[in-house]
């Protein structure tokens, strides 16, 4: 699991955005990819959770257990 500090990229030479309010850190670009990767699961899981449960035949209804992705391995600490 890769878990994002919040502290991550203090310090050290390259890896901060600019020095002005409106260049993230690369530490917050990555902490809003984590919280991106983690709403896009939830909507998806959702999706599947609602076709799994619509009333139609001849369609598949195992969305959720076939679609749904794993746990996400980026995390924000």
């Amino acid at each position: 699991m890769a878990a994002i500090p919040s502290d991550f990229g203090s310090g050290g030479k390259g890896l901060f955005g600019g020095l002005s309010a409106t260049e993230p850190s690369l530490a917050n670009a990555l902490r809003d990819v984590a919280d991106d990767l983690a709403n896009i699961r939830t909507a998806f899981v959702g999706l599947t959770a609602k076709l799994d449960g619509e009333d139609v035949t001849n369609l598949d209804t195992d969305y959720a257990s076939t679609l749904d992705p794993v746990a996400l391995l980026t995390t924000k600490a």
